[in-house]
């Protein structure tokens, strides 16, 4: 959780500042492709604006700094508006994850460019604001309502797949948990921010000076 790096500001500051920011990119992210995929339905709401007040969902905020996990408010889409069966809608929702991940990368390059400038603390300080971001875009990535995964696929996924995530969510947050759970302690989670971590580490090394 972010508040365990009350004995160190720097991370604090650094790493609550670049979620809440990431909070809000999420947003935009999906209600930018959701208007050039002919849903104008996010943009009329105000979703393409940097309005905190607008996007930012108190509850998930508190979670963020308390749990190391938060959520904005949830974007809203008209499924109307998209063709091929859902495939266009289910787009929308994954670029939310592609918002944590390329907030992830550019946490992990600045962070480099923090350690050639001989700044250990400003470095990790990123490197932390960059795990923390990674960690949003994999755990988004589960089919598990409301998270971004369960919504792509149940606008894409076959019958067999929807009938899955109904049933999961029939238990609410307690299903939620459970699943959560069951995936941190068998290492699901961590290996895989494990591997993106690296995975932008091996790209930003081989940038010229870093």
């Amino acid at each position: 959780m972010i508040l365990d790096h009350l004995g160190n500001p720097t991370i604090l500051v650094i790493a609550g500042i670049v979620m809440v920011m990431a909070l809000i990119f999420h947003n935009i992210a999906q209600a930018w492709v959701a208007s050039k995929l002919g849903d104008p339905s996010p943009r009329l709401a105000g979703f393409t604006a940097f309005d905190p007040q607008r996007q930012l969902d108190l509850i998930g905020v508190v979670f963020l700094f308390l749990l190391g996990f938060g959520w904005p408010r949830a974007v809203p889409v008209n499924p109307r508006n998209y063709s091929g069966r859902g495939r266009r809608e289910a787009w929308v929702w994954l670029a939310g994850v592609g918002a944590y991940l390329l907030v992830g990368f550019v946490c992990v390059l600045v962070a480099a460019i923090f350690a050639s400038l001989a700044r250990p603390q400003l470095y990790a300080a990123f490197q932390i604001a960059g795990s923390y971001a990674v960690l949003h875009a994999i755990i988004n990535l589960f089919p598990v309502l409301p998270l971004d995964g369960a919504r792509a696929a149940l606008a894409w996924g076959q019958p067999d797949v929807r009938r899955v995530i109904m049933q999961i969510a029939q238990f609410g947050i307690l299903g939620f948990m459970v699943f959560f759970l069951v995936l941190s302690f068998t290492g699901v989670i961590s290996g895989l921010m494990l591997a993106f971590l690296r995975l932008f580490e091996t790209i930003v090394r081989s940038i010229p000076g870093l």
